[in-house]
């Protein structure tokens, strides 16, 4: 992980990709967004681990990073 993806970085991709991924209208652009948004939701649980950050499931990553580019813009 280089210096860039920290977890406001990481978060604020993360949401871009979901928020993308709403308004797409293509299967294989949704597929390929999938795909995307797997990565770096994975992204976001490293960080959140390393960090000490604690989480649930999925659900509760996608809120967190949703409340961190709300919070820190």
């Amino acid at each position: 992980m280089d210096i860039k993806e920290n977890l406001y970085n990481v978060a604020k991709k993360y949401v871009e990709v979901i928020d993308q991924m709403e308004r797409a209208t293509d299967r294989q652009q949704l597929a390929d967004l999938e795909e995307e948004r797997a990565c770096w939701h994975n992204k976001m649980l490293a960080i959140l681990k390393r960090e000490g950050i604690p989480f649930r499931d999925r659900e509760h990553v996608t809120r967190l990073a949703y409340y961190l580019v709300r919070e820190c813009q």
